[in-house]
């Protein structure tokens, strides 16, 4: 009798489930990375693709051939003109170039979010992401324990950084900078690799076999170097095995590659996102915007925003092998 009532419940909701699937059949939500390819946001397509099967709504992902604001503009201008849009979700190569074509579609009619890089100075409501100036100090934090028995008298740091201008790196960098600040560790030398992972590579790598005797760290503002085999960079590697002063701490975790620095010992502390929840929460949160449902988000003074925080991973060349599962 139990069983029988267990599974007449199980059929009760799944056929409520029916109505409100089909009533989302309509609905067509897009996501747009910043580069075709980059592998940051494989996740958050995933993430996407999940969320669109479990809400029963069409999701389609589209990004630029580069990480450049003028193609993303047109990417957002194109959907404006198709009509069946009803949200879009964005991660800006820079916030204010982004701005005018956020607001059209929000003029239009049409739920807009920014994910991952915000535009802070548009009308959108909702950034859904990580905290990325905390993100910054925690790595700042990291990097203040790895030297505090070093004896080092000063420490200098090299910083990777991304786009020039881009709202999540420069939190980072400003949050890595405000852990730092009244200690021994100082900025050096800070590249921007526009976001491109060859030019990563080939910048870190120039400057490590360059000027290695200059540098005693590298903070990685962004994990481009770490999407590749570590055999891409001897360089760095080579530097980093030199001395056990010298040490790196970087933003971003990726499962099929970043162990691998790990385990050659050429990598101190990663902070991961998690960008599998931001594809997900894009669609679950516009979702709920276009029926006019409540979505429970607390407003972030400092992001001028409702806040979804998708929260980080943190895992060190301690712990590494546990927290990423290996």
């Amino acid at each position: 009798m139990k069983k029988l009532l267990v599974v007449l419940l199980a059929l009760a909701m799944a056929l409520a489930m029916v109505p409100a699937m089909a009533e989302n059949e309509d609905i067509t939500i897009v996501m747009i990375g910043q580069q075709l390819g980059n592998v940051v946001f494989l996740d958050a397509e995933k993430g996407m693709n999940a969320a669109g099967a479990d809400l029963g709504v069409t999701v389609e992902w589209q990004s630029p051939l580069r990480a450049e604001a003028e193609l993303q503009n047109e990417i957002m201008l194109n959907l404006l003109s198709r009509g069946d849009v009803d949200g879009i979700a964005i991660s800006c190569t820079t916030g204010d170039a982004l701005m005018a074509s956020i607001n059209a579609a929000l003029d239009a009619g049409i739920q807009v979010v920014c994910y991952d890089v915000d535009s802070p100075t548009s009308n959108r409501e909702y950034y859904i992401g990580t905290e990325n100036y905390k993100a910054g100090y925690t790595c700042g934090e990291y990097m203040i324990d790895l030297y505090k028995d070093s004896g080092l008298e000063a420490v200098r740091v090299a910083v990777l950084a991304g786009i020039p201008g881009a709202d999540d790196i420069e939190a980072r960098i400003r949050g890595f900078k405000d852990a730092i600040e009244g200690t021994n560790i100082e900025i050096v030398y800070t590249f921007a690799c526009n976001d491109n992972v060859d030019e990563a590579v080939e910048g870190v790598e120039a400057y490590s076999r360059a000027n290695g005797e200059e540098c005693d760290a590298w903070f990685m503002a962004g994990g481009w170097p770490y999407t590749v085999d570590v055999t891409a960079m001897p360089n760095t590697n080579e530097w980093k095995l030199a001395d056990p002063n010298h040490k790196i701490v970087t933003v971003d975790i990726f499962p099929e590659t970043t162990p691998a620095f790990f385990d050659a010992g050429v990598l101190d502390v990663a902070v991961g996102q998690n960008f599998y929840n931001m594809g997900y929460d894009c669609v679950d949160t516009l979702v709920k915007l276009i029926k006019g449902e409540a979505v429970d988000a607390p407003f972030d003074e400092t992001l001028n925003a409702k806040f979804i925080n998708t929260g980080v991973q943190i895992a060190t060349i301690e712990d590494y092998k546990e927290v990423l599962g290996q």
